[in-house]
């Protein structure tokens, strides 16, 4: 397996409800809850995640 073919991880938030968690990122851009045991689900039952980046901007919504 090559390195462009294997998953990668990263960290994401549900688009429903909100919650964080640790994904694997397919090579073709599938996003899937990594130890939950739903099958590529948050545990609200929604599939819908947004990857976290490293930009100041996943933070502007957090009260400091």
């Amino acid at each position: 397996m090559t390195e462009d073919s294997e998953n990668q991880r990263a960290a994401a938030v549900c688009e429903n409800c909100g919650t964080a968690h640790a994904v694997r990122l397919g090579p073709d851009g599938e996003i899937r809850p990594i130890g939950n045991g739903r099958d590529g689900t948050c545990t609200c039952g929604d599939g819908d995640f947004r990857i976290l980046s490293n930009d100041a901007t996943v933070l502007e919504d957090v009260e400091m």
